[in-house]
């Protein structure tokens, strides 16, 4: 009897990162925690302080062998407190209060629950993610994923479908990180902020949009990049267009190398902006948070990436033109194991593998998935 053939799996099934966030709540999906958080009432504060969502979430919708009850308080009173902060200038000339969606909010809890196990509790990330990676790959048409390294763990990113309010979230996203950040470095010697704090758009325009945008979230110190003049400043937040790095200085373009450091970098949709396409910018984002930490958001992930490479793929594309140089006369296919396995790839290869290998690299960090699907189906 013929196999039935396997149904072609979508990209928002691959989503490593997304998946274990949401083992954390009952139900295991957006659409569980929608029926319960979505309905109007649950938006605004209650009276002790906490979000409506909190009250919501505490009545048996969120794993308690994952989060304590003490813990998602924490979290959620710091969420209230980065929104009344980026709030409070909007509401003031607009004389309304802007509450959160529910979905707004679940991307700020998912922010809480990483940042505060990136920075706190590492090793438990890492073990959880690759739980759930080995889960993941024993589902009929998984990718063959490469398992979670300490490295993958410092980028994530949040498909948020244009109109959902990704401005204000990137935002707060800035305060979570700087909060976490500055908890991990109290009673040091270290600066309470990053070397730099980046702001990547896809062009200049948008950049301009982003000063207007986060004044009026109450930043005090920000400005568009200048390569000719240092920020004046701590913590003063740059915004440059991703068409502006280049490999090497230019006229109009600053070498990706030259801001190697301890950075924040928050990318709106940079893999859009970028002519050389999502592998060139995969591999200077490497460079710009190899020590840092990277946010990045975008509407279009599945358009982008969806049907791009694995880092094994990735890696057999390379070791097949190192094929045609060894073996000039022959084809990949007639190649036998032995001769393949004498082909090997040094370091700098493997590197660019990870970089073109951008189905894998969002598959494994996108956090939270408010794609366009999501969007039009909460009207």
């Amino acid at each position: 009897m013929a196999r039935a053939p396997t149904k072609k799996r979508n990209f928002h099934q691959e989503l490593v990162l997304n998946r274990w966030m949401l083992s954390h709540f009952r139900g295991k999906s957006l659409g569980v925690l929608k029926e319960r958080l979505g309905a109007d009432r649950h938006e605004g504060l209650d009276e002790d302080g906490q979000t409506r969502f909190f009250h919501e979430l505490v009545r048996d919708l969120f794993e308690y062998d994952r989060i304590t009850n003490t813990e998602l308080r924490r979290y959620d009173l710091n969420i209230v407190g980065h929104w009344k902060a980026i709030t409070e200038k909007r509401n003031a000339a607009e004389g309304a209060v802007l509450t959160m969606k529910y979905f707004q909010y679940l991307s700020l809890l998912f922010s809480e629950i990483y940042l505060d196990w990136y920075f706190n509790r590492p090793q438990d990330l890492l073990n959880g993610l690759n739980a759930e990676l080995e889960a993941y790959r024993a589902e009929e048409g998984a990718e063959p994923f490469r398992p979670y390294t300490a490295d993958d763990l410092n980028k994530i990113a949040y498909w948020s479908a244009t109109g959902s309010g990704k401005t204000l979230l990137l935002h707060v996203n800035i305060r979570q990180y700087l909060h976490y950040y500055r908890g991990r470095n109290a009673g040091t010697t270290s600066v309470a902020y990053p070397d730099k704090i980046i702001i990547l758009t896809p062009n200049e325009g948008l950049s301009r949009q982003h000063l207007e945008e986060l004044t009026l979230s109450g930043f005090s110190f920000h400005r568009l990049f200048d390569k000719n003049r240092a920020p004046d400043f701590p913590g003063t937040i740059e915004v440059i267009d991703v068409n502006k790095l280049g490999d090497e200085h230019g006229d109009k373009t600053v070498a990706v190398d030259s801001f190697e450091g301890d950075n924040l970098v928050l990318v709106d949709e940079g893999h859009r902006g970028t002519s050389s396409g999502a592998g060139a910018w995969l591999a200077r984002r490497e460079k710009l948070v190899s020590k840092g930490f990277a946010f990045e958001y975008s509407a279009t992930f599945s358009q982008a990436v969806g049907n791009g490479a694995t880092v094994d793929k990735a890696e057999e594309e390379l070791l097949k033109k190192k094929a045609k140089r060894v073996f000039p006369d022959r084809q990949w296919r007639t190649l036998t194991s032995d001769e393949k396995s004498k082909l090997t790839l040094s370091l700098a290869e493997q590197k660019s593998a990870r970089s073109n290998a951008v189905k894998e690299t969002y598959a494994k960090a996108i956090l939270f998935d408010y794609s366009y699907k999501f969007f039009y189906a909460d009207g």
